[in-house]
This record gives C-alpha cells, structure tokens and sequence, in this order.
C-alpha cells in the first residue's frame, strides 16, 4: 500500500509562545466545538482521498480542547476519512493541558502515538520561551500516556533558548531520556520575524541564538541519544527501531498528504495547496478554504527531493541524485567529503554531525 498522511490542525492555545510563528488562536474556547464541526465538513468534502496511514493532529494545542470534545473529533474523522488497519494516529499535547482522562479518552478513540511538547526540563528555559508547564508536568505527561496504553510516545525539546546554559541543556536532554519516550525531537531555536521574539531582536533587545552554542548544543543531543538506544533517523530526529513517526517521513519524502484546519497544507500530484490563516474565513466556508497552491516544475521538485533526502540519515544514493537533477553530484560530494561534511560509502552519501548542521550549505554545494 501506498503511504498517504492526513493533517489535522488544532490551532487553540492558553497563550502564544513568543517564538511560535504556527497559527494559532489564544482563548477562544467558545470557538472550539463549531471549529471541530468545521473540520468535519472540510473532510466529508474531501475528493477520492487515498486510504489514510497517518492521521496526525497537531496545533496550536489539540489538548485544549475538552477530553470529550477532542473524543469526538477523532471518531467522527475516523469515521469520515479512510484510515488503513494499523494507521499511526498521533495527537499533540502540551503538558499543562494534558490529563490522565484525556489521554485515556483519546487512546479508545483509536489513537496510539502522543508528540509531548516538553521543550525543556530546566525551570528558567521553560519561563524564557514562555511555557505555562513545569518540568514534573512533562514527566506526568508521560506516566499519563503510558497508562492510558498508549505504545508510542514522543518528546520535544528545544535547545538555543536565551540564556539557556550547558548545564541546562544537558539536564534536559538527560531527564527525557529518564522519561523513557519512545521518539525525540530536538530543534535548534529559530527565530522568525513576525513572532515576539523576532522583534525583540529587531528592535535589538535580544540577540539573535548564537550559532556556535547551537552547534555545541546539537552535539551533545547527538552524543547523548545516539548511545542511549535511540536511532538517529533525521536530522532533528531519533527513535527506537521501528517507532520513527510515519507521518513525518511522507513530509521528507515528498509524499502525499491532506491538510484539514485553517494553514493546512495539501500536496497531491504535484501540486501543494494551503488553507487560510483566518479563521472567521475558514468557519464561514471550511469547503473553500483555499487560499494559494504551487505547482514545482521538475527541475525544482529535483532539488527539493535531495534537500529534503538530505536530511534522512540513511543517506543519499549518487545515481538516483544523478537521475534526478540531471548530472553526476560526485565531484562535488568528494569535495564535501574531503572537508568533512559527508561521508561515501560507494553510492552512498551520508552527512557527518559537522555536516548536519550545514546541510543546507552541502546541499547547495551539491546542486
């Protein structure tokens, strides 16, 4: 069977993360039960959708919707949408909005993959980046899964934070693996321009994340994870064999997906469309919510596929790079070979750890 993902976009929060730049909503949950309805009908109107084999809902906060009302939206969607047998069915949560009941409510509705966004266990990262959770609320959010009997639980993290020390990091780093989750993602602070923390940095009251802290940063997540059991499987990525997320992975690959909920994203042959930001606009009409598409002609869909591929650690094969973009990448990898930032093992292309964090400079240097 082919792989098909559907994304379902949740975007109610308690309070908006100053480097969030995702869509979300503060509050509003007077919104919560007719947005729900709305996703509803969006799927119903869905055309020759492919069967389904991961439904991820993600946010904003999908646990801040009630445990009865986010019950709901997962039946009706199952109901509605064409889910395989044995489908990854992942929801996020955050840990402030995480409950014993909720979780178990979300588990019977057939979910069996919950992505925790701890983003730290270090008290003063967790007030800098505005979190509302403590780090004992993180460790719950897990024991809550766990008892709720769901087999796939993932931990997010964020390293760069300001004023974020080593120390800091490394204890973070080491209290999920205590944790005992089964997939963890660590992402470098990035800072976009039109969040909180973008402009405290145009304005110059806060500086932009140092570039060699990061680097420090992702070294030690590397070390520390890759010898702890976990496989490092993207970039940003590691897993116990055979729980790396499904859904994500049609994300690297150029596979195709639906996108449900306001600034949901759709690729179907070829083609990538998105929804609106609003949502007053996408309640009024969640069956023409589209708001831009781009088509990528083949030589942009080539180089795409290698940033992309670039980015899995398994590698990419010279030949089918070849084949894609048209010409022999070979010279170019020995160049990034011989500076360390790739490795060649025949066909094989791999990114070092100093590669990793310049895999958009490799990239470049290899198109």
């Amino acid at each position: 069977m082919s792989r098909f993902g559907v994304y379902v976009h949740v975007p109610f929060c308690s309070s908006l993360c100053p480097y969030c730049d995702f869509a979300v909503v503060v509050g509003r949950g007077d919104m919560h039960e007719r947005y729900c309805d709305a996703l509803i009908d969006e799927a119903r109107a869905q055309r020759d959708i492919p069967v389904a084999t991961s439904l991820f809902i993600g946010g904003g906060t999908p646990t801040a919707l009630s445990p009865p009302l986010l019950r709901d939206l997962i039946e009706r969607l199952r109901a509605v949408l064409p889910l395989a047998d044995g489908a990854e069915v992942t929801v996020e949560a955050n840990p402030e909005s995480v409950t014993a009941t909720g979780l178990r409510e979300a588990a019977e509705a057939g979910v069996n993959r919950v992505s925790i966004g701890a983003q730290s266990f270090a008290p003063q990262v967790l007030r800098a980046l505005g979190r509302t959770h403590s780090a004992e609320q993180a460790a719950n959010a897990v024991a809550a899964a766990r008892a709720a009997g769901i087999g796939n639980v993932s931990l997010d993290l964020i390293y760069g934070s300001p004023g974020e020390t080593m120390e800091e990091w490394t204890t973070s780093v080491r209290r999920a693996l205590e944790e005992g989750p089964d997939h963890i993602s660590a992402y470098g602070l990035t800072i976009e321009a039109a969040t909180p923390f973008g402009k405290a940095v145009a304005r110059g009251a806060m500086d932009e994340p140092d570039q060699d802290d990061l680097a420090a940063k992702y070294e030690i997540a590397c070390a520390m994870l890759d010898g702890d059991g976990y496989r490092h499987y993207e970039i940003s990525n590691w897993a116990r064999p055979g729980f790396e997320s499904r859904h994500n992975i049609l994300y690297w690959t150029q596979g195709e997906y639906a996108g449900l909920g306001i600034a949901a994203h759709s690729h179907r042959d070829g083609v990538r469309w998105w929804n609106t930001r609003a949502l007053g606009r996408y309640l009024e009409d969640p069956t023409n919510a589209r708001d831009g598409s781009d088509a990528l002609d083949d030589r942009e869909r080539a180089e795409e596929w290698l940033s992309l591929r670039m980015r899995l650690i398994d590698g990419v094969s010279l030949d089918e790079a070849a084949a894609r973009l048209g010409r022999d990448v070979r010279l170019a990898a020995e160049a990034c070979e011989a500076a360390g930032l790739i490795t060649l093992e025949g066909d094989l292309l791999r990114l070092t750890t100093r590669g990793m964090l310049l895999e958009n400079d490799v990239t470049l240097r290899l198109l």
